[in-house]
């Protein structure tokens, strides 16, 4: 049995309801599904052990999940995210290693078990780490669980990866990830805010990849220019966030598409490729439908 295989089994067995899910999921593309699939979940054994895996990983993506759907409820009702503040979200969340724990290991198995996020994984995949240039020296910044980028790693032997986060558990799983996959050697994670990244030498990085951060600040403007302040001219950054879609630490609501676009323009980035996707279901009658948005963007030159 694969890992794939056991994840479908385990999740049949104590959580029937979310197998409808990991189904739509896998339907995105069977066989790149089980790709993905694998090589994620053999990086999750390689930290948890062939026997702690499963009940790590997928207790933590249901309770993330049911908790998103919960603050998309309470969104519908409010008309407004629950959350404003960063430094309430940081101190309650992202500096609290027991949350982060478990919030980091549920969106690490979101990116092929929920079938949006599957779409996003695919489009990163096809058409941002496969036109990488030569020996690239990437940035990632807030990287999380880490598997994004280690995803580049994995796919380029050539590549190095400095990665900066503002909470130490993101430190410490997207470490253990990349040594689980054999590229620890080749990353390098540092306790940062994300926004003070304005610092380092201005257009050192070869590509940037900076997933799910910007909804989370309060001035995502400040993000995006040191994006561009860090890439080359000509050199490419791949950027996700988060349309009308509520968890209890995003603050910046974006509500149309064109926002993230008018962004990364204002801040000499050209959009290049872009997919927003979201939920095969969602709440009825619901007046926001909830959005992940991948932006493939250009440093002018």
């Amino acid at each position: 049995m694969t890992r794939a295989q056991a994840l479908i089994a385990y999740v049949a067995e104590h959580h029937p309801r979310s197998s409808r899910g990991l189904e739509e999921a896998r339907a995105v593309n069977p066989e790149a599904w089980d790709g993905v699939a694998e090589q994620f979940l053999s990086w999750a054994e390689g930290v948890w052990g062939p026997d702690g895996w499963q009940a790590r990983c997928v207790e933590a993506f249901v309770v993330f999940s049911n908790d998103v759907i919960m603050s998309q409820a309470r969104y519908e009702a409010d008309g407004h995210y629950e959350s404003s503040s960063f430094e309430a979200c940081n101190a309650a969340v992202y500096s609290q290693r027991e949350v982060m724990d478990d919030y980091l290991w549920g969106v690490f198995i979101t990116n092929f078990c929920w079938s949006h996020h599957m779409e996003l994984s695919l489009f990163f995949r096809d058409r941002f780490l496969a036109r990488l240039p030569g020996a690239p020296a990437i940035v990632e910044i807030a990287p999380g669980h880490g598997g994004w980028g280690v995803w580049a790693l994995s796919n380029r032997a050539d590549a190095r990866l400095q990665g900066f986060d503002i909470s130490p558990s993101s430190i410490a799983i997207a470490s253990s990830i990349a040594a689980a996959a054999g590229v620890g050697s080749r990353a390098t994670y540092t306790l940062r805010n994300a926004l003070d990244l304005a610092t380092m030498p201005t257009a050192s990085a070869d590509a940037v990849i900076c997933s799910f951060l910007i909804e989370h600040l309060e001035d995502p403007g400040l993000l995006v220019a040191n994006i561009a302040n860090l890439l080359k001219p000509g050199a490419r950054a791949y950027l996700a966030g988060a349309i009308t879609a509520a968890q209890v630490d995003h603050i910046y609501e974006f509500r149309h598409e064109s926002e993230l676009v008018a962004i990364c323009e204002a801040h000499g980035l050209r959009v290049c490729e872009t997919l927003s996707v979201h939920p095969r279901r969602f709440l009825p009658r619901a007046r926001f439908l909830p959005r992940s948005m991948g932006l493939i963007l250009e440093k002018r030159g």
